[in-house]
């Protein structure tokens, strides 16, 4: 009898993502020859340089994904939740991770060996299209962070990861949007490259403003027009 988790996967990957389009019967012998990993807040994933052979799907939780530098900082790229894959640097060569994973909450991933993504894909034009389809997403995430860093004032920076968070994770309260998960300033300072000092001066500004103040731990934006306003570029 297949694994409850292992059934959920595939009622999560089945018609979604990488899985999109492909018959149950492909979907089911990918999950059943997978293996189900389960992380703790903060633990990793994989790190930087270190050889994988297998790719991931995020089943619960959410999974932050960094660029580490050789003194330990850390730039995070992207929050991954349910149905998203990641580890997409296996299918290079070298199959060295170019990037570091980490739970960001507890999470249970799909980890899916390399070799059966490969049989797959001699055998599956759709599923080219899906894992290119994807590739070519994130790139142009990646294109649009590039341009925020290179031509954007900090404030523009800080309320663009703030309005991305809030749109993937936010939660509606009485009196605004509630971000359901822990940052603090040093967390924000690192996600648009800026000092701490600089930071905080900006959310000090928000909160003596009503547009952003902190409740429990948790941020809460009230005014995303004003946020928005600080942007000049599209939203991602």
């Amino acid at each position: 009898m297949i694994d409850p988790d292992k059934n959920q996967a595939i009622e999560m990957a089945f018609n979604k993502g990488w899985f999109s389009d492909l018959n149950l019967d492909e979907v089911t012998r990918l999950v059943e020859a997978s293996t189900i990993e389960r992380f703790k807040i903060g633990q990793r994933v994989y790190n930087v340089g270190q050889l994988q052979d297998k790719v991931y799907c995020v089943i619960d939780g959410l999974i932050k994904i960094s660029i580490a530098g050789k003194e330990h900082e850390k730039f995070p790229l992207t929050i991954w939740e349910s149905g998203n894959w990641f580890g997409e640097g296996a299918f290079h060569e070298s199959s060295v991770m170019p990037l570091e994973a980490t739970a960001m909450s507890e999470a249970t991933v799909l980890a899916v060996p390399l070799s059966e993504i490969e049989n797959t894909l001699d055998h599956s034009v759709l599923f080219y299209k899906n894992i290119l389809r994807d590739m070519v997403h994130r790139t142009q995430m990646l294109y649009k962070l590039v341009e925020m860093l290179l031509f954007d004032t900090l404030k523009a920076r800080v309320s663009a990861r703030i309005l991305h968070l809030i749109q993937l994770f936010g939660q509606p309260v009485h009196d605004g949007i509630l971000l359901p998960m822990e940052f603090n300033q040093a967390d924000f300072a690192r996600m648009s490259g800026g000092s701490r000092q600089r930071i905080n001066k900006i959310f000090r500004n928000w909160a003596e403003e009503g547009t952003l103040t902190k409740r429990d731990k948790l941020y809460v934006l009230h005014k995303p027009a004003e946020l928005q306003a600080e942007l000049s570029f599209s939203q991602f």
